[in-house]
């Protein structure tokens, strides 16, 4: 209890939706809390409300239940829970967590020199399974150095992700030169990482070294000048993963001619397991995306899609009904993100009545 009580606030505002979740499926297990309170916290929109929420829930039932709180803290997220406890530094006590199988650094304060001893901190942590980094925005270079680390190191690896961590061409290429070290390897989230000119070859090298790692689940890919010339290439590799669950080809420049050549190659059915799918902030018209819907109907298990646009910007009717029509297909979609898609009255309620 005091260990929550004098950390509150540094728990709420660092705890991340993550971790969150983990806590809670554990408090679960324990019978710490109902599942009706675990599904009002892990629904909570706001991060910061959901750790809140969880909180005070569980001091007010007590001891026991806070202790099993701050053990699952201990056990999914050993960084914050050190930190919390003054653990040799934010930084320099990661080393001497070599029994951590996961760790998440979700928006906190660390520049290039911190990203650096980080880098040297993580090679120990020869158990970890989980790598979760996200909205590090200060850290520059650093990040090519945690990339070696954790590419020449940390052969348990399952899941790694780097979103919005300053992630460079030069960072990526080092990570597809070393996948062949990282066998267990299944989640890969490099989104909301701008690779600049470079990315062009980056992504390709990235492309040629997934190729040792075909129970890949989830690949979410950063972006950069050209990068949709690679396009090809990525389906050839895509043909090999039927186990993905998840693609994301975020702000590529995709236009209606590479639209048509995903819808192609998703008839054919390589990816029968697709659940999510993230084409948002592309360059796509009304004729691109239309020839696009048919194509999205071979996903049956597609739970999401994002096809949010860079702009505003008003789609033709026959696409609003087509897309409508899908709404009505696809048993398991329970969310269609079309940020900056102007509909009128009447397109809304053809969207609604699907």
């Amino acid at each position: 209890v005091e260990f929550i009580e004098s950390n509150r606030v540094h728990l709420i505002q660092r705890m991340g939706m993550i971790t969150v979740k983990q806590i809670a499926d554990d408090l679960l297990a324990c019978n710490a809390m109902s599942f009706e309170e675990v599904n009002t916290i892990t629904c909570e929109k706001v991060e910061q409300e959901a750790s809140r929420m969880m909180i005070y829930m569980i001091l007010n039932k007590g001891s026991e239940a806070c202790n099993i709180l701050v053990r699952s803290l201990e056990k999914h997220n050993p960084f914050l829970f050190h930190d919390l406890q003054g653990y040799c530094g934010l930084i320099d006590g990661i080393k001497k967590l070599v029994n951590a199988e996961g760790l998440v650094l979700d928006n906190i304060s660390m520049d290039e020199g911190d990203a650096k001893k980080l880098a040297e901190g993580i090679r120990n942590l020869r158990k970890l399974r989980l790598l979760y980094m996200n909205h590090l925005t200060a850290i520059g270079d650093g990040i090519t150095c945690i990339v070696r680390s954790l590419s020449d190191e940390l052969s348990e690896l399952e899941e790694i992700q780097l979103v919005n961590c300053c992630i460079s061409s030069d960072a990526v290429e080092i990570l597809a030169q070393n996948l062949c070290n990282l066998p267990k390897l299944n989640v890969l989230d490099l989104s909301e990482n701008y690779l600049e000119e470079k990315g062009k070859d980056a992504i390709h090298r990235l492309v040629d070294g997934l190729n040792v790692l075909p129970g890949m689940k989830v690949l979410m890919l950063p972006w950069g000048d050209d990068v949709k010339v690679c396009l090809t290439k990525l389906l050839e590799l895509l043909e090999t993963m039927p186990q993905l669950t998840k693609l994301g080809l975020r702000k590529w420049s995709l236009t209606d001619a590479e639209v048509r050549i995903l819808g192609n190659f998703f008839e054919k059915e390589h990816l029968e397991n697709l659940q999510h799918l993230d084409l948002s902030m592309n360059c796509v018209t009304s004729d691109g995306w239309l020839s696009f819907m048919q194509p999205l109907i071979s996903l049956k298990k597609l739970v999401s899609v994002d096809f949010s646009s860079k702009r505003d910007w008003v789609p033709a009717s026959l696409l609003v009904c087509k897309l409508s029509q899908v709404l009505t297909t696809l048993n398991y979609l329970k969310e269609i993100k079309v940020t900056g898609w102007k509909f009128d009255c009447h397109d809304l309620g053809l969207i609604n009545g699907a």
